[in-house]
């Protein structure tokens, strides 16, 4: 019996794989700021048994431009990441190899609809209500 061969394309995966490593640095530099600003920055000027962390400071924060496109800028990294991650990992087993249109149109589905979700739910700290 002939050996089934999938067809792939070079540049399909030499995207994938770019994308995978742009993603893993602005993911690096993007945390490094959000852990920064969330922890670090104005930290001397909370005593006592306040918390360092409370609705109303990531509001204040979250009311400045930078700080909404560092937290939806991870938010959209690590989703680029991890889902590609996954779509690698499926790609090795042939049963997915063969529906790769398929794979690739559900994990953009999943990736937008978790975007949406995440930026609704980051809203109302946007918003302060």
């Amino acid at each position: 019996m002939a050996e089934e061969r999938i067809a792939t394309t070079k540049v399909a995966g030499t995207w994938a794989w770019f994308v995978q490593r742009l993603s893993a640095v602005l993911l690096v530099l993007l945390l490094g700021i959000h852990l920064y600003v969330a922890h670090f920055m104005d930290l001397d000027s909370h005593t006592g048994d306040e918390a360092l962390i409370t609705f109303e400071d990531v509001s204040i924060r979250l009311d400045q431009l930078v700080y909404i496109v560092v937290d939806y800028g991870m938010l959209a990294m690590v989703l680029l990441h991890g889902l590609n991650g996954f779509r690698t990992v499926l790609f090795d087993f042939d049963m997915f190899a063969k529906r790769k249109k398929t794979v690739d149109v559900g994990l953009w589905a999943l990736g937008i609809a978790t975007l949406l979700w995440g930026i609704v739910i980051l809203f109302p700290f946007i918003t302060g209500g």
